[in-house]
């Protein structure tokens, strides 16, 4: 006789293992997306928190940027401030230059004056100048006469020696040589001055101590070309001529002469 052997069954334990390890799977599948949420979270937080700082970063760094920019501004225009009053001063230092210059040949004139060159004559020609005029700068002048090509201002002075301090009468003449159509012509610049004044006298007067100064607008007559000037001087006091010539016309147009 045969004895199968059946051993006995307990439904509710198999099927309660199962569920508890279903409930730790479940339960372990949980807390690994807690930790995994809770590690997203952080990581959200934490980049946030960079983004923030280098939001905080940039913003400083844009207002060091604007505040470099507007330095670089004001010393660009305190460059240009300083480089106005360089060009200023220069400008001043030029003028007054030019002043020192004008001061010392009004003191060489002068002196030249009260100590004199030995072997000069009593009366001499201290300076003579003549150069192209501005018209427009002229007045009562017939517009007939406006020429400026042919305009000049002329300026010389007479000087004398100041020993004896005494008065000198005589006259000047000032004779411009020169060609008009291809003839030698010698015309007197007391004849050519403008405006032109009705006088019985045909030479310069002068009459001084120290020194006299003549100046005045001349106008050349049309087609002339000159090339030299010629000075006589004629004193009645002293009953003596004093010629100086050829004082050469520069191609610029004029002369000028200061004596030695």
């Amino acid at each position: 006789m045969t004895h199968i052997i059946v051993h006995r069954s307990h439904p509710f334990q198999y099927y309660g293992i199962r569920l508890l390890i279903l409930l730790l799977a479940a339960a372990l599948l949980w807390g690994a997306f807690e930790m995994g949420y809770m590690q997203s979270e952080e990581d959200i937080i934490e980049a946030k928190g960079g983004r923030k700082s280098l939001l905080v970063q940039q913003s400083v760094l844009k207002k060091k940027n604007t505040e470099l920019s507007k330095e670089i501004l004001h010393l660009e225009r305190q460059y240009l401030l300083e480089q106005e009053s360089c060009q200023l001063v220069q400008i001043s230092m030029n003028k007054d230059q030019q002043k020192i210059i004008e001061l010392e040949k009004e003191l060489a004139f002068y002196k030249a004056i009260v100590s004199p060159a030995k072997g000069r004559e009593s009366i001499y020609l201290q300076s003579l100048e003549i150069q192209a005029s501005n018209a427009a700068s002229i007045e009562n002048i017939d517009s007939s006469q406006k020429t400026e090509a042919n305009r000049y201002q002329y300026k010389f002075i007479l000087a004398q020696k100041i020993k004896k301090r005494t008065y000198t009468k005589g006259t000047v003449k000032v004779l411009i040589n020169g060609k008009k159509e291809n003839k030698i012509v010698k015309v007197s610049l007391f004849s050519l001055r403008v405006p032109l004044k009705e006088t019985k006298d045909k030479n310069f007067k002068y009459s001084f101590k120290y020194f006299q100064e003549f100046s005045g607008i001349m106008h050349l007559p049309e087609g002339m070309i000159p090339h030299s000037v010629d000075v006589i001087i004629d004193s009645k006091k002293k009953k003596s001529i004093i010629e100086l010539g050829d004082l050469k016309w520069s191609q610029t147009g004029g002369v000028k002469y200061v004596g030695q």
